[in-house]
């Protein structure tokens, strides 16, 4: 199963829905049921743009990586927010802890 870790690092990475879905090898409406929880949940803030506007209201403009199609009157985004980067901080600093208690264990025997 895909961690909450693993969403928020692609997401940080920027693409399209489609994009995260398949890197991820999840379906289009489960991921799009795990990103709406991680909003309600405070790792995610959602931003909304009209069509025209691009990322011109977004704190991350200058890194957008999702072109905004004709067509569509709204685009959403998501950014990461602090409690979302913690998530991603905690689970590196627990994967080396681990790892470096397997490697002292490998060692004594």
């Amino acid at each position: 199963m895909t961690t909450t870790e693993e969403i928020l690092r692609k997401i940080e990475k920027g693409g399209t829905l489609d994009k995260l879905a398949t890197e991820l090898g999840m379906r289009k409406s489960v991921l799009t049921a795990r990103i709406e929880f991680m909003v309600r949940a405070g790792y995610l803030r959602e931003i909304s743009s009209r069509e025209g506007l691009g990322c011109v209201g977004s704190p991350m403009c200058e890194r957008c990586s999702v072109p905004v199609p004709g067509g569509r009157e709204w685009i959403k985004m998501y950014v990461l927010t602090e409690k979302g980067r913690e998530c991603i901080k905690s689970a590196e600093n627990f994967r080396k802890s681990s790892n470096l208690r397997f490697t002292q264990s490998s060692r004594k025997g």
